[in-house]
């Protein structure tokens, strides 16, 4: 029987070479992320879209970004609590950096309308070769929104579990009913928000799309988005 490691790289290598070509192509999708200490003024054409991923193991949080910047990556968790994660635009041929959430994984940043996928890794990019990547969430910036809550992201890996087919971090979910507790927390850190939040969640579930080539996988996340992510594939 094929480790976890290598069922990953077999079932994903689709996916590896799609974001691979898009980052060695530099073509890059330019995440802005909120500051402490200056105020959210409107971005012109983008949307200020707040969440928070957080990470579980056998019921215990923690918390792969310990430092954010370059401080997180060099100092960031390895081994089983290394979490590494991306996104793509899917209309587009644009990849973002990795992210770097804060220390408890709140996540700020300015984006673009449009239909986005999160990629995401156990492998350290900076350690050398191709990271086995996966598609774990999806997510759609509404148009003429100027703030975007996408929920909170949540993963959790079970040892007793196993391997899981559709998360290399484990099961997923995500919740909104924190948007209040969410807001206010986001206002005590940058001031007040440029206009009232749209929900817009992280799409999650046993159906995310893999794809044989782009244009299967941006299809199949369009349809997963228009169908607000319903477990019917």
């Amino acid at each position: 029987m094929l480790n976890r490691n290598t069922r990953i790289r077999c079932l994903l290598a689709v996916t590896i070479a799609l974001v691979s070509a898009t980052l060695s192509a530099g073509i890059l999708l330019d995440v802005e992320y909120a500051r402490p200490g200056k105020p959210l003024v409107p971005h012109e054409g983008k949307a200020l879209v707040f969440s928070r991923i957080r990470f579980f193991y056998d019921g215990q949080e923690f918390f792969p970004w310990k430092s954010s910047g370059l401080v997180g990556a060099l100092l960031g968790a390895g081994g089983d609590e290394a979490r590494h994660v991306w996104l793509r635009r899917l209309d587009l041929k644009e990849a973002s950096w990795e992210l770097r959430p804060d220390k408890d994984g709140s996540l700020t940043i300015w984006l673009p309308p449009g239909d986005y996928a999160l990629f995401g890794s156990e492998d350290d990019p900076m350690a050398g070769g191709t990271p086995a990547l996966a598609a774990v969430a999806l997510l759609r910036v509404p148009v003429e929104q100027p703030v975007v809550y996408a929920g909170e992201l949540v993963f959790s890996d079970e040892f007793r579990e196993g391997w899981h087919a559709d998360y290399i971090f484990g099961s997923a979910s995500v919740t909104t009913d924190s948007l209040a507790a969410a807001t206010r927390k986001l206002e005590a850190r940058y001031g007040t928000l440029p206009g009232p939040p749209t929900v817009s969640a992280w799409c999650v579930g046993g159906h995310l799309p893999a794809g044989e080539s782009r244009a299967d996988f941006v299809s199949q996340s369009r349809q997963r988005l228009d169908q607000g992510c319903s477990e019917t594939p």
